[in-house]
């Protein structure tokens, strides 16, 4: 549960998290199950597809998760 806590305060703090950043700082490979709860209870998390490589050139695709604000 401090986990998922601990996501949200990042979330609402304007961080962008991808799966891999979650486990660097959160040391947790479950961002896809915490995003589901959280969106659950009513938050507005949304998600982006993004492009990048890995260390050895191949290309991969990945979601950032973030938290809509309203305007």
């Amino acid at each position: 549960m401090k986990v998922q806590y601990e996501i949200l305060f990042a979330l609402m703090s304007g961080e962008r998290l991808s799966v891999q950043k979650a486990f660097r700082l959160f040391h947790t490979t479950e961002l896809r199950k915490v995003v589901s709860r959280l969106r659950r209870r009513g938050y507005d998390i949304r998600s982006e597809k993004r492009a990048g490589q890995t260390i050895d050139g191949r290309s991969v695709t990945y979601n950032e998760y973030y938290l809509a604000h309203e305007n």
